[in-house]
């Protein structure tokens, strides 16, 4: 199944893009996944057009970043 967004840049994306992000979705980032399409493929994408095809194909929401979320939490000087 193929679901596109509708932005533009939809075009650029292919079956290999999409084959990456099912085996990186649900223990990667957007931004590492991202990464590993411009790494594999040359293509770029941002991490907002690969949050919208992980939405599209009822993939699994990517992994929370833990570690940080209590370093925001502190006040700021």
């Amino acid at each position: 199944m193929r679901v596109e967004p509708r932005r533009r840049l939809a075009r650029r994306w292919d079956a290999r893009c999409s084959e990456i992000l099912q085996r990186m979705a649900g223990r990667h980032h957007d931004r590492e996944i991202c990464a590993s399409i411009a790494a594999e493929t040359g293509k770029r994408f941002s991490s907002c057009t690969v949050a919208e095809y992980r939405r599209a194909g009822g993939l699994p929401a990517c992994r929370r970043n833990d570690w940080t979320v209590p370093l925001q939490a502190l006040p700021r000087r």
